[in-house]
């Protein structure tokens, strides 16, 4: 969040709607099962459970592309729920199709943005987006609001050097993350091992 928030020289101020071009989603009709269960990866929210989008729960055909509003976003680029799931963001590892809920951020050509630095910049403004969120049972934002969201351009080698430094401390993060599970597993095993010992009378043997 600092790195974004306290920009050096050469940083200046968009909006999200100048660098990127914003591609919605849609979904075939459920009702029409010939739409579904080809070879295009279609995802939802409920697929974007980590960093990267590799896999989805459904696949849709070229009919069913066809007659839907959705679009197939290209690897490597970043994807952004505007409804139900606020604040998620991922990098899709394949071509996808996506849904109503979806967007996609596709850098403009001219701006030389890389997809990693907007993936990077979108996950430190997330709480701001969850807490713009309006609808009485559904949160979501509208697309004006994803467009004028304030985006920080710097030049590619800034950008590569931001990627980098982020994507080290998340490489150092997700290990903490792993040896705290392992010592959680431990301490429960112990917890169970001291309790049957109390209830078996050991604790208490002279």
């Amino acid at each position: 969040n600092e790195i974004f928030s306290q920009k050096g020289a050469g940083w200046e101020e968009k909006t999200l709607g100048e660098v990127v071009n914003i591609i919605g989603g849609g979904t075939p009709s459920k009702k029409n099962e010939e739409f579904y269960d080809g070879d295009i990866p279609w995802a939802t929210v409920r697929d974007m459970n980590s960093d990267k989008l590799s896999i989805t729960n459904h696949r849709i055909n070229e009919l069913g592309l066809k007659k839907s509003s959705s679009n197939i976003i290209p690897k490597a680029h970043v994807i952004i729920a505007t409804r139900v799931g606020l604040g998620k963001v991922c990098i899709l590892e394949q071509d996808t199709a996506i849904n109503q809920d979806l967007k996609g951020l596709i850098p403009k050509i001219k701006y030389n943005i890389l997809n990693d630095f907007i993936f990077w910049w979108y996950k430190s403004i997330r709480k701001k987006v969850i807490e713009a969120g309006t609808g009485a049972t559904v949160q979501g934002v509208k697309l004006t609001f994803v467009r004028e969201l304030v985006f920080p351009l710097t030049s590619k080698d800034e950008q590569i050097r931001v990627v980098n430094l982020l994507n080290k401390f998340s490489s150092t993060i997700d290990n903490l993350e792993k040896q705290y599970l392992i010592k959680e597993s431990d301490f429960l095993e112990l917890k169970k091992s001291i309790l049957q010992k109390a209830f078996s009378g050991e604790l208490t043997q002279k």
